[in-house]
């Protein structure tokens, strides 16, 4: 009866309002934002609009810097998205040589840059990522998924 009442006495402290919470556990895998960030490179500023990117990207680093990640993972992040950055940006000046600009549609896209910006759903999340410029959506509404997600993409 004691040890009962013992566990229930703790359970109750644990809801308690004010109680500490529990700390969250620290992230290693920053894979899934790594994800996010190299297909937003591709889905947006090889596409013509390098502006949704950017505010995609200041999203991703927003909702980044919210998540309990290690700071060895925070610095192999900063890394790998410099040098992703980096490539994407040289991939992309050579398609522009090659096509005498921005191509129409990229190797492996079911449809063309202007289709994709022409959808509904495009122009929904375009108007996100604004309103996130723009202060009046947190980041957490551009990327809804928790931090330990398998995947996070725009």
């Amino acid at each position: 009866m004691i040890r009962t009442a013992a566990l229930a006495g703790a359970l109750l402290l644990a809801a308690t309002p004010g109680a500490a919470p529990a700390e969250p556990a620290t992230l290693e895998d920053t894979g899934a934002f790594e994800r996010g960030f190299a297909v937003s490179l591709y889905q947006f500023d090889a596409c013509g609009d390098a502006l949704a990117g950017r505010m995609f990207r200041r999203a991703l680093a927003e909702r980044f810097a919210r998540c309990p990640f290690s700071d060895e993972a925070r610095a192999r992040y900063g890394r790998r998205t410099r040098a992703q950055f980096a490539m994407t940006r040289e991939r992309m000046l050579k398609l522009v040589e090659e096509n005498g600009g921005l191509p129409r549609e990229l190797p492996g896209m079911a449809t063309t840059c202007r289709a994709q910006q022409a959808s509904g759903e495009y122009r929904e999340f375009r108007a996100l990522l604004e309103r996130f410029a723009a202060g009046e959506a947190a980041a957490e509404a551009v990327i809804p998924a928790p931090c330990d997600a398998a995947e996070i993409l725009p």
